[in-house]
């Protein structure tokens, strides 16, 4: 009776070192995206049987590097890829922490998913991405190592592939716990790392202009302040309206894929600043970008 309680009692433990923790991914192991990502707030591990909140022992950077120039950036041009640096140093601690994990997201203003992602071959079998409602998370599938045994510093790379033009500004969350490896919540250190925002290249943008069969016209232009936004369509179709500044940031926005009928529409709006605006215009599977200068 003795051994079968010794049994039993031992495997409650193993039940509860399996539940107090994350190893397999906090979305995997049911908590979701906990970047932030959905609230625009940067997240924590504070759930129900996580690790905590954030502990500023653990200092966290994230950086959005052109594979280009190898140098973060703060501009993304449609359909590049990027290599997201996640970074930990829990060096402050005076406990040797021997392994991690992380979870990060990028989202649009909207807080859905941004682009996508590819892991690298070399770490496809420790880190992988998982589907959270409208967006999806990039995070580990089992504790990480650092970069150097006994020392509390840690790493972790992935791809991001920007997505089509005019999309929208995209920022990329994330959070890194460092671990002492012993399976439960206690002893560990979690922190966020400061979100990253970053808007389509202006350059970009000018190169995605073309024109429509839908007799898409701005006027006046140069502007004073008042522009008017004129179309004609051949075919009843979903067409979607914005003017954005030169950051790719959207000023305004004057139809959201909405269903219209042929015929001749017209928008007007203001632009309260002097500068250079782009006014894109989407109808089914076309889409046109007119320049507009705003003196």
């Amino acid at each position: 009776m003795r051994k079968k309680s010794i049994i039993f009692a031992a495997f409650l433990a193993l039940l509860y070192i399996t539940l107090s923790s994350d190893i397999d991914g906090p979305a995997h192991h049911g908590h979701g995206d906990i970047t932030g990502a959905t609230t625009g707030v940067a997240g924590h591990c504070q759930t129900g049987s996580c690790h905590g909140g954030n502990n500023p022992l653990t200092v966290v950077q994230l950086q959005v590097i052109d594979t280009t120039t190898m140098l973060p950036t703060t501009t993304y041009r449609a359909f590049h890829t990027y290599l997201v640096s996640i970074k930990g140093d829990a060096t402050a601690v005076s406990t040797t922490l021997p392994g991690f994990g992380f979870q990060a997201s990028a989202v649009l203003g909207n807080h859905t998913l941004a682009g996508s992602y590819t892991i690298p071959t070399a770490l496809a079998r420790n880190i992988h991405t998982y589907a959270c409602g409208a967006t999806t998370v990039v995070e580990h599938t089992a504790t990480l190592l650092p970069d150097t045994t006994g020392v509390n510093k840690y790493s972790v790379e992935f791809y991001w592939t920007a997505p089509a033009p005019f999309t929208d500004s995209v920022t990329f969350f994330a959070l890194l716990n460092a671990v002492n490896g012993n399976g439960g919540k206690s002893g560990d250190y979690p922190n966020a790392a400061p979100k990253v925002t970053i808007y389509e290249d202006a350059l970009d943008m000018v190169q995605q202009v073309n024109t429509t069969a839908n007799h898409f016209s701005v006027y006046p232009n140069p502007s004073t302040g008042t522009i008017t936004i004129s179309y004609n369509l051949i075919f009843g179709d979903m067409i979607s309206i914005s003017v954005y500044d030169i950051t790719g940031r959207i000023v305004a926005r004057m139809a959201d894929d909405e269903y219209q009928n042929s015929g001749v529409h017209q928008y007007t709006t203001s632009i309260a600043n002097p500068g250079l605006y782009f006014v894109r215009m989407q109808a089914g599977n076309e889409a046109g970008t007119v320049q507009v200068i705003r003196k």
